[in-house]
């Protein structure tokens, strides 16, 4: 072939569509640089300065200490709490966007799951506190139902850390699993039901096993976003809850112990691999969401 097209293809330094490797590696420099200075080796250092003798002996004190022992339970199980209601919540809330008809309550849904990405989380946690608090509109309407003394408080107790943190990971729970349902053929559903099983069956034997990789994601990215709560516990749980996030902020801003710190935080940390390695097991276990 000949003329000027194959002039161009044999011209040397034409423009191709694909770069070379050293022109991606060049674009790619800078957020290489953030990772390995931001992530990478703040984790190294962390995990080589525990495994060192004063960084060891931090971690066997944290580890059987009666306050931060206590700390990393309630760590551990509020956030496993947050987690299954927040994605059986999220479930329903999903489920609803993938299949209500009317523009308007669609809308509405977006609104109620958009709605905490829309605020910060200072706002967030004071506005429970206006309701959560002694003398506040949920007091109030318990105390005239009887249901509760008019001295007592649900602020600063455990359930208004989980209640803070369920609004605030919602979204989360929502996303991914909206996204999940969405690519599951809701036709199956109405040939279960050609079968003889009622919605609620159908549902329940169609959906989820083939949602099941999507519900498992999910549960993992929000079980590791609760272990490092920090905000939500100091303003809604006070003094009496303590969470893992803010006993390593007494470690450091209070008792000055940078090994106990270092120590606790590496603790939290494998419990978030943990987390994601049996996320990941269990992903791979389970059907692909294929039904064919």
């Amino acid at each position: 072939m000949t003329g000027p097209l194959s002039a161009l293809r044999a011209r040397p330094g034409r423009w191709q569509a694909q770069s070379s490797t050293s022109v991606g590696l060049l674009l790619v420099a800078p957020a290489l640089v953030l990772v390995i200075g931001l992530v990478a080796y703040p984790l190294v250092s962390l995990v080589a300065d525990t495994l060192r003798p004063e960084g060891r002996a931090a971690l066997v004190a944290v580890l059987s200490g009666d306050a931060s022992r206590r700390a990393l339970l309630r760590t551990l199980w509020v956030s496993f709490e947050v987690t299954v209601l927040a994605v059986v919540l999220g479930a329903f809330m999903a489920w609803a966007l993938c299949t209500v008809r009317g523009r308007l309550w669609r809308i509405l849904l977006w609104i109620a799951v958009l709605a905490p990405f829309w605020m910060s989380v200072v706002v967030k946690n004071y506005a429970f506190v206006l309701i959560l608090r002694q003398g506040g509109p949920l007091n109030r309407l318990l105390v005239a139902l009887g249901l509760m003394d008019p001295r007592q408080s649900l602020l600063y107790t455990e359930g208004s850390v989980v209640v803070g943190m369920l609004y605030a990971m919602l979204p989360y729970a929502v996303l991914p699993l909206f996204a999940t349902f969405s690519g599951v053929d809701r036709s199956l559903i109405g040939a279960a039901e050609t079968l003889g099983a009622g919605r609620a069956r159908a549902i329940v034997s169609v959906v989820l096993p083939l949602a099941a990789r999507g519900i498992v994601s999910a549960t993992t990215l929000v079980y590791v976003i609760c272990l490092g709560f920090y905000v939500t516990p100091v303003v809604l749980g006070g003094p009496g809850t303590p969470f893992a996030a803010t006993l390593i902020g007494s470690y450091l801003f209070e008792y000055f112990d940078m090994p106990g710190a270092k120590a606790f935080a590496l603790v939290i940390l494998l419990a978030a691999l943990a987390a994601v390695v049996a996320g990941q097991a269990l992903a791979r276990v389970l059907p692909s969401g294929d039904p064919a």
